[in-house]
């Protein structure tokens, strides 16, 4: 199709496309419309569909038919008209129709906001903080603490009072304005004190009970709680406390390494934990650099974001969640905005903030992969395939004809090309020195008076 295109700003990020048609390329679907048209109205003298054009201008009206005809030709003219342009939406257009008439050009309108120019921030001033992370001794402690728990064991106690941390094992059953509710009984259920694994005060209240005691165990459930017909409830659960054990940990020694690692010692088994621990911290340091250095250049970035690109991805964000509460919960969006009192407006406001950072964020990994050389070539996207093909185990010309079945070169194209440009920023940003800490006053008065 050849079609004429003019493009002029209007408003800041704001363009007006203004497309013309030739006349014979708008003849046949007209024609088209005449014919849709005269299947569906049933003109008294003529079987249906083979009413004559002049019969339906008279009884429907032309305009009804050229309408008609615009409606179906401009969604593929428009697509077309931005391809040609070279214009990057970020709306949904305004379409205004100057013309249509039969044996004239097609003229419309299209008003859109496009991608806003973005000035990037020097790479001089790439500078971020430097991670906190623990160290390497106690890392390894840490892991050996969890090892010691996971093969902790439970003594039962008999002289003493239970105390936080201790396991009871209880019966109990709940009770609101003196009916038991349902899912509110358990038997013979192990809880640790001061886990957090029941409503808020239940555990509390168990602190200090011997074995073989009852206790009635008063408290309220959070307003927001899972099970609706119980939340801000009042309730009372009768309890009987029917064991107390407490956790003993193993002895850190070489036959606590045989038993839970496939080393003879304990050194060989911390020396195994260091080596983890060194190369997780690392993988760690270079996800906050990249993280680091992708905010910082975001924030440096001069950026003014049309309202209707927000807006649109704030729309797809909410469409996505709604998506999620209809897979999870079963109901629909809006029985879930019911449920929690929510309006409409306020869950999208909630968004608003995420949709601009996310926006910004990826406006300026397009604009350093642009400005700086890194976007993806066909020779990455081929290593790329062939990465994919292998971690699948899979023919690389299959998957090749797959993606390109699916349009998804685009897609893979720009995601390599933002990983490029992360690792590009990564490797330019310096981290700041680590401030030194300063002497307290005891010691720099020692220091003084020698």
């Amino acid at each position: 199709m050849t079609i004429k295109t003019d493009v002029k700003k209007v408003e800041k990020d704001t363009v007006v496309i203004t497309i013309e048609v030739p006349a014979e390329q708008i003849a046949g679907p007209i024609n088209k419309s005449y014919r849709e048209i005269a299947k569906k109205v049933r003109i008294p003298g003529f079987r249906r569909g083979k009413a004559p054009k002049p019969i339906i201008d008279q009884m429907v009206g032309k305009e009804v038919v050229l309408d008609e005809a615009a409606n179906d030709m401009i969604p593929d003219i428009y697509s077309e008209a931005v391809k040609d342009s070279g214009v990057i939406p970020v709306t949904m257009p305004e379409i205004e129709v100057v013309q249509i008439k039969e044996n004239e050009p097609l003229i419309f309108t299209a008003k859109v906001q496009v991608k806003p120019e973005i000035k990037l921030g020097s790479l001089d001033d790439l500078e971020i903080e430097p991670m906190e992370q623990a160290s390497l001794a106690d890392e390894v402690d840490s892991e050996l603490e969890k090892l010691r728990n996971k093969f902790a064991t439970l003594d039962v106690v008999k002289s003493r009072e239970s105390r936080k941390g201790d396991f009871v094992l209880i019966d109990y059953e709940g009770f609101i304005d003196n009916r038991p509710f349902e899912g509110g009984r358990g038997s013979d259920y192990m809880l640790e004190l001061g886990a957090g694994t029941f409503i808020p005060g239940f555990e509390d209240q168990l602190i200090g009970a011997k074995p073989g005691a009852s206790k009635d165990v008063e408290l309220t459930f959070p307003e927001k709680y899972e099970s609706e017909h119980l939340a801000g409830a009042d309730a009372v659960f009768k309890v009987k406390i029917k064991e107390i054990k407490t956790k003993k940990l193993p002895k850190l020694d070489d036959e606590f390494a045989v038993g839970v690692s496939k080393f003879d010692t304990l050194k060989e088994l911390k020396g195994d934990l260091k080596a983890k621990a060194k190369e997780q911290q690392e993988k760690q340091k270079k996800a906050a650099v990249r993280e680091g250095a992708l905010t910082k250049m975001a924030e440096l970035a001069e950026l003014d974001l049309p309202d209707g690109m927000v807006e649109r991805r704030i729309d797809q964000m909410v469409e996505a969640f709604a998506n999620q509460v209809k897979q999870i919960k079963g109901g629909s969006f809006e029985d879930w905005l019911s449920q929690t009192g929510m309006e409409p407006k306020e869950f999208r406001n909630n968004y608003k903030q995420e949709a601009i950072k996310n926006l910004k964020t990826e406006m300026t990994l397009e604009a350093v992969a642009k400005e700086h050389g890194q976007e993806a070539t066909d020779e990455d996207i081929d290593e790329e395939i062939k990465r994919l093909a292998e971690g699948a185990d899979r023919d690389v010309d299959e998957l090749k004809a797959e993606i390109e079945e699916r349009d998804g070169y685009d897609f893979l194209r720009e995601r390599l090309s933002m990983d490029k440009a992360i690792d590009f920023l990564a490797d330019k940003a310096k981290i700041k020195a680590k401030k030194k800490e300063k002497k307290d006053d005891a010691d720099e008065s020692s220091t003084d008076s020698n």
